[in-house]
């Protein structure tokens, strides 16, 4: 990370993350729910072509201008991304959407190893307790006595691995080219290996049959859990570092368990507000490092 960033530019870009964690919080339910009504790939194609698509018409300018290589990144980022999907919406039909947002969380924790083998470097002391403190959080929310693991809770677990890698791949390359342009790449890249995969593993839905309630909440997960979210992450990533970007984004953990007790697919009790206590002193953690070492 460059150490010219100020403190203020770094406050903004986690607050921001924070902003979509929100976003991707709500997205386990509204998908959980979309996956009675469409089958899980076609579900996903829709997403980020439609995503990939809309962003592609407004800021087509801007991809244009990338150099051939970062086009290719971009694409294997896309196909980190819509690997990492997979897991998401096939777990989900055979886990609950709480269980699978705080599995999904414990990226948080894989961050600082994969980053210390990356770039041969430790992330901050700091930040990588404050990693810690967070999974450690995620765990206390998600443990129930006589729990037990599932097909869905293993998907769930390789969603966090994805999630850990694609923090990781976001940070680097949103500051070795336009990181708005290689959302809008990602993005669309990740629909067409969703189409591929749809064609040839799941039968063509009859989309004429689909309600409007479904469309509508397919419209909200691509515009809110898809397009504003995405492109605040890489974005944003460009000013925090990747374990500061870890610990803020897996807010949408706690965030995506209160929108499922709203739901009424979970219930609220001390042990859920003992995790989140524990996972936003990871936040202030990773947040203090901010004030501790950088004085501009």
């Amino acid at each position: 990370m460059s150490v010219t960033l100020t403190r203020k530019q770094v406050l903004i870009a986690d607050g921001a993350m924070l902003f979509a964690a929100v976003f991707w919080g709500s997205g386990f339910a509204v998908t959980s729910w979309l996956l009675d009504y469409m089958s899980p790939l076609w579900l996903l194609t829709v997403r980020f072509l439609a995503s990939g698509g809309i962003l592609m018409c407004f800021l087509w300018n801007r991809v244009k201008k990338l150099r051939r290589k970062h086009v290719v990144l971009g694409i294997l980022l896309g196909g980190v991304l819509a690997a990492t999907f997979i897991a998401h919406v096939v777990g989900l039909l055979y886990t609950t959407p709480g269980k699978q947002s705080f599995i999904a969380g414990s990226n948080v924790v894989m961050v600082p190893f994969l980053y210390a083998l990356f770039y041969k470097r430790l992330p901050s002391l700091l930040a990588t307790l404050g990693a810690f403190v967070t999974t450690v959080g995620l765990l206390v929310m998600a443990f129930t006595p006589g729990m037990s693991f599932n097909l869905g809770d293993g998907l769930s677990l390789l969603l966090a691995v994805g999630i850990a890698f694609h923090v990781l791949l976001v940070g680097n390359l949103s500051r070795r080219m336009d990181p708005v342009a290689l959302t809008v790449v990602q993005l669309f890249a990740s629909g067409v290996f969703l189409l591929t995969l749809s064609l040839v593993l799941e039968p063509i839905p009859h989309f004429g049959d689909v309600s409007p309630k479904v469309w509508w909440g397919i419209g909200y997960i691509v515009a809110f859990v898809t397009v504003i979210p995405f492109f605040i992450q890489t974005v944003a990533q460009r000013y925090s570092p990747e374990t500061h970007a870890a610990i803020i984004l897996s807010m949408e953990s706690p965030f995506g368990y209160i929108i499922a007790i709203a739901l009424g697919e979970e219930m609220l009790n001390l042990q859920i507000v003992l995790g989140g206590a524990l996972i936003l002193a990871g936040v202030f953690l990773a947040e203090l490092e901010i004030f501790l070492e950088r004085r501009k």
